[in-house]
């Protein structure tokens, strides 16, 4: 029965130099390892022992012939249960020790405790810590030495800690590598007995060293001209002596392929401010890049955002920037048809619709029993003046227009019921409440001839109307009113019914609206943009367009140079960081390949080391965009400071007065911080991936090289 928990079968590894030519290094090795045995591979230097540690050690897995490891065939296994294999069951100890220089000693120690992602608190992983310590340092100044940083403490005592590490998370397999190769004569001993100790305990213990301190215990082979000859055995180990089993893989370990990450957040914390830290210079560049870019996005969507803020609030309030208006010809004004090219008008590509238009006066009755007279425009069906009212309560008119009724402005509510008190009054319930228009017809003479009041129900609340207007009619209503108070020889009567608040009779209503009513055409543009090419286009019909779009045209502007100055940028900036932090991760790992392989030996998944590097990038861009954001806020309160400033300036030497508010250009950096935190970071954590996963494949055998 086959007990050996290693075992090698003509097992070769060559390797083909830089002129091309193969060298073999092992040639056909065979090699059984009995479990709890301590064994010393010997050899010159140059003679193959660092790749067959590689290949016990399950990090070079370019050999030809059989490895097999306990009940596993190391050959056909997939790299995570690999890794975790190595990791459950060896334990590495190296020349020189090969400790993290910024951490002290028994931060070194407890990695593997803490990689493995043990359930233990930290008190109980310094407990482990402090149990194995008398068996290394002995009794004295324990504590003080384990607070060490590897720059202090002797290579003795780095050794220890090595071996220590090694052990910690009780592995079944010790391989070491030349552990004595920088010490003196007195240490090299005392690493052979801390060596004979842990296979007295049950470890396998495989050393590889050309040092004759080992060639009188336990067995000997020799590695030469990449053959393993067995040349002796000493002190063969009790035949009752407990072992280390081999601890094998479970199924969920297999969770994302090996992916997943394992060590706890304290490890990775750390790993984290340390992968951050460590490189100042990338860093840096990083921080600039961000800072910088974050700056100029920030102020150009400042300006682009307020602008936007800046028109939809000018329209909010009564202005149509979106719409040319246009009156009648003097020789169409005698028309049925006062507007002959409103089809043609129609049809252009950047015209989304046409609507003729008729604005009179309305004379209402106010809380105060006074009358006041207001201008009033109709609506028809479908109309695009809809989209521009903010209602704040009720909505559009019913159907058909059919219906008396009326929407108003809440300053006109003001005027009408004396109840209303700003703020406090819901505006809702004024929706169905009713609001008198006093209706006059005129003899030939100018004298009032007669005076009819007419109640409609209010059936929307708005916040502003254009131009300072406070209400708005169906367009058929407003009609027959305009129809009713012209009419000089008492040819219709408002067909009307007060009980069911709508006309009595429709035909009369059709008749009374049936006259050359246009006063003016209003063109709706499908975008802003498109209002100067239909103002050139109408102006060419012989028309004299009116627009709105004039006294804001500075701020549409504004915002084109923005957007232009705008899009471009924000492409250089987005390259310029996901090159830097490409380049920083990809040229850092180079730099600390041995760093990161050491991690991988000692037992740190893939997945940890994608995401260390992943949130230190995460905390690198952070950073950067905080501060890019903090430096844009105040180049934007400045801006709007200076602007307020030059305004007055401006106002003080001027007869005229400006009415426009320059720093509205500027919107809060408040309005969009978010936005851009979390574009720097989804930017950052994109370009971080590719280079993050191609660092996590870095190959750990090339700690075990010389």
């Amino acid at each position: 029965m086959n007990t050996s928990i290693i075992s090698l079968t003509n097992v070769s590894r060559s390797f083909t130099s830089g002129l091309g030519k193969k060298i073999e290094i092992l040639k056909s090795i065979n090699l059984t390892i009995e479990p709890g045995s301590f064994n010393v591979i010997r050899g010159e230097s140059g003679s193959g022992k660092t790749t067959i540690l590689r290949i016990l050690g399950m990090l070079d897995r370019g050999f030809t012939g059989d490895y097999d490891f306990g009940n596993h065939v190391v050959n056909v296994q997939p790299d995570w249960f690999i890794d975790e294999l190595r990791a459950k069951n060896l334990g590495f100890i190296f020349q020189e020790g090969r400790l993290f220089n910024h951490m002290n000693l028994q931060k070194n120690i407890a990695i593997p405790l803490q990689l493995h992602a043990r359930k233990f608190t930290p008190g109980q992983t310094d407990q482990t810590i402090k149990s194995l310590v008398p068996h290394f340092f002995g009794n004295n100044k324990n504590a003080q030495i384990l607070q060490l940083m590897p720059s202090t403490a002797s290579g003795g005592e780095k050794q220890r800690a090595s071996i220590m590490r090694a052990v910690i998370n009780s592995p079944s397999i010790i391989l070491a590598d030349e552990p004595t190769a920088s010490l003196n004569g007195t240490l090299k001993n005392e690493v052979v007995k801390h060596l004979q100790s842990l296979c007295n305990n049950g470890h396998t213990v495989i050393v590889v060293s050309h040092d004759s301190v080992f060639y009188h215990y336990g067995r000997q082979l020799e590695l030469k001209n990449g053959e393993l000859k067995e040349i002796s055995t000493h002190d063969a180990k009790p035949a009752k002596q407990k072992t280390l089993s081999i601890k094998s893989p479970t199924p969920t370990e297999n969770l994302f392929w090996g992916w997943k990450p394992r060590a706890s957040m304290g490890v990775l914390f750390n790993q984290i401010i340390q992968e951050t830290l460590s490189r100042p210079i990338f860093l840096s560049l990083i921080l600039i890049a961000l800072i910088v870019g974050v700056c100029q996005v920030s102020v150009f969507s400042s300006v682009i955002i307020g602008v936007q803020n800046y028109v939809d609030d000018a329209m909010t309030t009564g202005s149509r920037l979106n719409r040319v208006e246009i009156k009648p010809k003097k020789q169409d004004r005698s028309q049925q048809n006062r507007f002959p090219v409103k089809s043609e008008i129609a049809s252009w590509d950047n015209v989304d619709d046409v609507v003729p238009r008729r604005i009179t006066l309305a004379r209402l009755m106010t809380a105060q029993k006074e009358v006041n007279t207001y201008t009033v425009m109709g609506l028809h069906q479908n109309d695009p003046e809809y989209n521009l009212l903010e209602f704040v309560a009720g909505g559009t008119f019913t159907g058909n227009h059919d219906q008396l009724e009326v929407i108003v402005t809440v300053a006109l509510l003001g005027d009408l019921f004396d109840t209303l008190e700003s703020g406090e009054t819901n505006y809702q319930s004024f929706i169905g409440k009713k609001v008198g228009i006093i209706l006059l017809q005129f003899t030939k003479f100018g004298k009032i001839k007669k005076e009819t009041t007419v109640f409609l129900t209010i059936k929307g609340i708005i916040l502003h109307a254009e131009g300072g207007r406070q209400l708005y009619l169906p367009n058929t209503t407003h009609l027959v009113f305009d129809r009713y108070k012209m009419d000089r020889v008492d040819k219709y009567s408002l067909p009307l019914n007060d009980a069911a608040d709508t006309w009595q009779d429709q035909q009369v209503v059709l008749d009374m609206a049936n006259f050359p009513w246009e006063d003016s055409l209003h063109i709706y543009a499908k975008e802003m943009r498109d209002v100067m090419p239909i103002i050139k286009d109408v102006a060419k019909l012989g028309y004299k367009p009116k627009s709105d779009i004039w006294q804001f045209k500075w701020a549409l502007d504004i915002q084109d140079t923005a957007w232009n100055i705008f899009l471009p940028l924000l492409i250089l900036i987005i390259l310029g960081v996901a090159i830097t932090v490409s380049a920083n991760i990809f040229t850092s790992a180079k730099l600390r390949e041995r760093e990161l392989a050491l991690w991988r030996v000692l037992g740190m998944r893939r997945g940890d080391l994608v995401l260390t590097q992943v949130l230190s990038t995460v905390l690198s861009v952070t950073l950067g965009t905080i501060f890019g954001l903090a430096m844009s806020w105040v180049i934007v309160e400045q801006s709007k400071s200076l602007l307020v400033q030059r305004s007055a300036e401006a106002a003080m030497q001027s007869a005229v007065k400006s009415t426009q508010n320059f720093d509205a250009i500027f919107a809060p950096v408040s309005q969009f911080y978010l936005w851009i935190f979390l574009s720097a970071l989804v930017i950052g954590i994109i370009a971080s991936l590719y280079p993050a996963f191609r660092t996590a494949k870095t190959d750990p055998a090339k700690v075990l090289q010389s």
